[in-house]
């Protein structure tokens, strides 16, 4: 009895214990209470800010990976880990140089060839990393390879980590052998805003993991750690969930322990604070080793560090000032390796030179300044020792003559001929160019001078165009014939677009701002909407307009999109049907698909609501034509190589799979994704987020939350529209004229002419088959059981009904229709009033009633009576993309 009563104690305690400490990590694992960082190793640690306490560990690739061994007689690079830098090592012991251009930005320009006859290719690879914020614990990784979960998980707080590997390879142009190669990892990330309200200041050793953070007014040492590989980034997260890159200082493991050692001071604690505002410690590049090969780090010492200043014809000497007794004790050691030839000083060498070599076409790779040119490497000359030794004049002066010897005369010929041909090319057309350009100029200033005089009001100077730039009210810009307030933002898209609250003409438009890069979707865009824009249900366009930066496209302006319908944060929300804005929407992609063009990106975010009318009634339309094609003359199809336009989750399947030839369709697929999310308020047809792709892929998709309200038309609707096949999706012109949009007057008038149709046909008849196939679910077997007493009471009073036909429900339905004002109250009570409770009253009981039977009677759409209820335009296919 003790022994349970101890046992259950334990329990309880532990309870507790456990659930305290997990409050605790919650509190910990807070975006402003946690620091990241990221070693040379490829370990990303999740730290407390305040005590610099590892949460939890993320195990990934190192962050740089290069050949070990160092080849004879070849150029080698040295990789800064921290931002992907290069650093050119040749053969000859020379100087080591800085290259104007990043690992990224070589893999960017690949592929490209050097004048050396090297020919570089690269590749990069995006993956996002989900892990759990609380146990650091990794779930799954996102890539263009596909989803792959590492383990199963339920966490609730998942964050989301970027990670980027570039690949670089060198081969050589005459033999194909590769020369040199490197990968190099980085994490998506922003650089922090507000740098100067940072409170602490981090600082780390460039050799090992050592890490110290200073309080960053008052100097005091927070916490150091040590994390046993060298520090190459830091960041925070912000309230988003993305990483923000924090500042941090790298130093010389000796210099750094003026912070943590027994000679730590608040003398030096200052000396770390205040530099950067002053010069106070001197940069060196820290060439080191590890086991995936050499790298270099720009490092910081103070001025009693040995560093390696190799000379540039010689051999590599340490140079240092000479230590005295009464200073610290220096134990900077240079260690020299040698593998496969060259000798390969490590440690703190001066800060390289930024290569000043003749730069070759190819090797433009970025818009740097000249004194950043690209690099080619020249060989050096070696040194022979038996020269005898002179002063440096002579030496100079017989170097000198070796150059020029006898081919002096010929070189100052050719340099004087060079003088006088650029002299007639170039000096000659200038000044002439000038003259004109003089001329030109007076002219100008005399058109101006005329204008200003006719257009001027007395005792003023401005010109009428200047008047209506200065009556813009105060912040507004002006371009063309259309202004905005920059401030005034009502969205933003991808690639910098921004959407802003403007006026043309003296009407309130949305100004769409693009960058130059967009200029290409910017020109298509309008001439599409130029070409389309004439329909009720597609945003209308007025103008565009260009300056240096710009351009501006002025649009409709509208008062909402179908996202904030859904979400309740617009005062139609309750104002407008549902059903009446997805038929607007639906009418608006019918009407492109006609004049050939296909959206590409339908979804809640591009069908908008647009401003009352004087009746105040509202439309749906469709906008954001950035992405649209528009199939040329005469053809039927392009190519999936013309790229997988859209939005994640909204996405075709087939728009996906490469090289394979997708119809306009994959608007039917979107807008079926679109139809689910405005029935359901919010849901999506697969899933959350995080899988919807995946799932849209594999076909997996759940329509189980539609209303009941006309379940089954609705879902028959979507589901055909979902499907992974693109030729069994209805055309946009099917689904306007699907049973999903009928009044309940229009599904009477449909049910009497079925009825009307087969009323006298016999039961081979090939309508009946079809309208009695599968008719027992629909009548739930019985459907005379399955309706008031009133109205089985009456049918019995004028003629026998079968209670397992279709027919003979639809014909009972008719004769009550027709006789209505004749049946008793009790039965026109049970009955409802006509058509829409009449209507209800059998659709209800008989759900799947409707989509039966308009399936059915599909072999008769051609009849006449039955065109206005089934799209027979046998010209509406699918058209390939």
């Amino acid at each position: 009895m003790h022994l349970k009563l101890i046992s259950v104690i334990i329990l309880a305690v532990s309870a507790v214990t456990c659930e305290r400490n997990t409050q605790q990590l919650h509190s910990l694992i807070a975006p402003d209470s946690v620091l990241f960082v990221s070693t040379l190793i490829g370990n990303f640690h999740a730290v407390s800010k305040t005590t610099g306490k590892v949460l939890w560990t993320l195990h990934e690739d190192p962050v740089i990976k290069v050949p070990v061994s160092v080849s004879a007689g070849k150029l080698t690079f040295l990789p800064d880990p921290k931002d992907g830098s290069l650093y050119a090592l040749s053969d000859g012991m020379e100087r080591i140089k800085k290259l104007p251009f990043t690992i990224p930005q070589l893999v960017t320009a690949s592929p490209c060839k050097s004048n050396e006859g090297i020919l570089y290719t690269g590749h990069k690879k995006d993956t996002w990393i989900a892990v759990d914020a609380i146990t650091g614990q990794k779930i799954q990784t996102l890539s263009m390879d596909g989803t792959r979960k590492v383990c199963p998980s339920k966490a609730e707080n998942i964050i989301y980590i970027g990670r980027t590997e570039y690949t670089i390879t060198m081969f050589d142009a005459k033999t194909g052998t590769k020369r040199w190669n490197a990968t190099f990892m980085d994490y998506s990330s922003h650089v922090a805003k507000d740098l100067l309200d940072y409170e602490l200041k981090h600082f780390t050793a460039s050799s090992d993991g050592m890490t110290v953070t200073l309080d960053s007014k008052s100097g005091e040492v927070q916490w150091y750690m040590d994390y046993n590989s060298p520090v190459v980034a830091m960041y925070t997260m912000n309230q988003d969930g993305g990483l923000q890159k924090v500042p941090f200082m790298s130093f010389a493991p000796e210099t750094l322990e003026h912070l943590t050692g027994q000679l730590s001071s608040n003398h030096w604690r200052h000396k770390f604070l205040e530099h950067g505002r002053k010069k106070i410690f001197y940069p060196t590049l820290y060439v080191g080793e590890y086991e995936h090969g050499y790298f270099a780090l720009t490092s910081l010492v103070d001025e009693k560090t040995v560093t390696i200043a190799p000379k540039e014809k010689g051999m590599l000497l340490i140079e240092g000032p000479t230590l005295e007794n009464n200073v610290h004790e220096q134990r900077i050691k240079a260690s020299t390796v040698r593998r496969g030839g060259p000798v390969l000083m490590l440690g703190y060498h001066e800060v390289p030179d930024k290569s000043k070599s003749r730069i070759s076409p190819a090797f433009q790779i970025t818009e740097d300044s000249e004194e950043e040119g690209d690099i080619r490497v020249i060989p050096v000359p070696p040194v022979v020792d038996s020269v005898p030794t002179k002063n440096s004049t002579d030496l100079d002066s017989s170097l000198l003559a070796m150059y020029l010897g006898s081919d002096f005369k010929f070189l100052i010929t050719v340099g004087l001929l060079i003088i006088t041909i650029l002299a007639i090319v170039y000096y000659f057309p200038r000044q002439q160019e000038l003259s004109i350009k003089r001329m030109l100029r007076e002219q100008q200033l005399l058109d101006q001078n005329q204008k200003s005089a006719q257009t001027s009001f007395i005792g003023s100077g401005n010109t009428k165009s200047g008047e209506n730039y200065d009556s813009l009210p105060n912040g507004h810009i002006k371009v063309g014939k259309i202004d905005f307030n920059p401030n005034d933002v009502l969205g933003h898209g991808c690639e910098g677009t921004f959407v802003y609250r403007g006026r043309f003409d003296n009407r309130d438009v949305a100004i769409k701002r693009l960058l130059p890069e967009c200029f290409t979707f910017a020109d298509r865009e309008v001439e599409l909407l130029r070409e389309s824009d004439q329909h009720p249900n597609v945003i209308r366009y007025f103008s565009m307009e260009a300056d240096s930066q710009f351009r501006y496209i002025a649009l409709e302006l509208c008062v909402a999109t179908v996202q904030d319908f859904v979400e309740g944060h617009t005062p139609y929300s309750r104002m407008l049907d549902p059903l009446v804005l997805l038929f607007q929407a639906m009418s608006g992609i019918a009407h492109l698909h006609s004049l050939d063009i296909v959206h590409r990106d339908v979804k809640p975010h591009n069908v908008l609501l647009s401003q009352p009318n004087a009746k105040g009634e509202v439309r749906a339309m469709i906008s954001d034509f950035g992405l649209c094609k528009k199939l040329a003359a005469g053809r039927i199809s392009f190519s999936r190589r013309s790229g997988a336009a859209g939005t994640d989750g909204w996405i075709a399947p087939e728009m996906m799979e490469e090289n394979k030839r997708v119809t306009c369709s994959v608007d039917i697929f979107s807008t079926g994704c679109v139809f689910f999310y405005v029935l359901t308020k919010g849901k999506h047809p697969f899933g959350d987020s995080l899988r919807r792709q995946a799932n849209i892929m594999a076909g997996d998709h759940h329509l189980d939350s539609l209303p009941v309200t006309d379940y089954y038309v609705r879902r028959d609707l979507i589901e055909a529209a979902l499907s992974i096949e693109p030729a069994r999706r209805p055309t946009a012109k099917m689904i306007l004229k699907h049973p999903f949009f009928w009044s309940r007057e229009k599904q009477m008038m449909f049910f009497q002419d079925v009825s009307d149709r087969t009323e006298k046909e016999t039961e081979q008849c090939e309508v009946v088959r079809k309208l009695e196939e599968g008719g027992s679910e629909v009548v739930k077997k019985d459907w005379r059981k399955n309706i008031t007493v009133e109205l089985q009471n009456d049918l019995r009073k004028f003629r026998t009904y079968k209670g397992e036909n279709v027919r003979d429900l639809l014909r009972a339905m008719r004769n009550k229709k027709h006789h209505y004002r004749e049946l008793p109250d009790n039965v026109k009570n049970s009955l409802g009033a006509v058509p829409d409770q009449f209507v209800l009253y059998f659709t209800s009981r008989f759900p799947r009633l409707l989509i039966h039977t308009y399936h059915a009677m599909m072999c008769c759409k051609d009849e006449r009576v039955f065109r206005q209820y089934y799209n027979t335009d046998s010209t509406e296919a699918h058209k390939l993309l």
